[in-house]
């Protein structure tokens, strides 16, 4: 079965995986419009559920260096792009192609038309699976990746600290900024996005969505 998956990002990398590991027979291309897997980077690198996650990551083969950080309760920060981009790169050795700075222009069923560097005119297969990075809806989120300690941040694996501020819609009350002031002194990098809920924008909750998707799929696969 050919198989497309529209989003190179952590959800879209693992239900590939998961295909992989099922033994079925598949033929699975990750089509991206980013010109490199896992940057630019918007989204939290924390996972809450480490003991259920982390050995499955370590099987699919992410490197040393992107294994992440143990911090409290269970919880594991990763630098997030570092740990797509081991994703993909395993895929890669599994036999999947991955197509970047690829989008689809014209989607006809299982036919897709495709523009970008690393794409052929048309893909032609059996199924085709759509794959943005998260729920949208709810809030709208500030991240910040800094060279000190953030009040609730967590420590990664790089030395810098992760922190995120979710951006209220509430009006201000008079002489108020009407968003919450950051500290960005010492920010190496600042990241903006939107997402249903905190929860399901952390690594885990994209791989527990991966494996939602992948259950739904079983069936088609059979």
């Amino acid at each position: 079965m050919r198989i497309a998956i529209l989003g190179g990002n952590i959800t879209g990398l693992a239900l590939a995986h998961l295909l992989i590991d099922s033994k079925n027979s598949v033929e699975i291309t990750v089509i991206e419009e980013r010109a490199e897997i896992g940057f630019p980077c918007k989204s939290p690198g924390i996972m809450n559920n480490s003991e259920k996650w982390l050995p499955k990551l370590e099987n699919w083969g992410i490197s040393p260096h992107s294994s992440g950080r143990p911090i409290e309760n269970g919880s594991q920060s990763f630098r997030r792009a570092w740990l797509e981009k081991d994703l993909s790169l395993s895929l890669v050795e599994k036999g999947v192609s991955i197509l970047l700075k690829t989008r689809v222009v014209n989607e006809n069923g299982k036919n897709l038309d495709l523009r970008g560097a690393g794409a052929s005119s048309t893909w032609q297969g059996d199924l085709v699976v759509r794959v943005p990075e998260h729920v949208r809806g709810g809030s709208s989120w500030i991240g910040v990746v800094s060279s000190q300690e953030t009040a609730d941040g967590w420590l990664r694996d790089d030395g810098t600290w992760e922190s995120w501020t979710e951006i209220t819609p509430t009006p201000p009350k008079l002489n108020e900024a009407s968003t919450p002031i950051i500290e960005i002194n010492s920010a190496v990098e600042i990241m903006e996005n939107e997402f249903s809920s905190f929860e399901t924008a952390t690594i885990d909750g994209g791989l527990e969505r991966a494996l939602t998707l992948f259950e739904g799929l079983s069936k088609s696969l059979q």
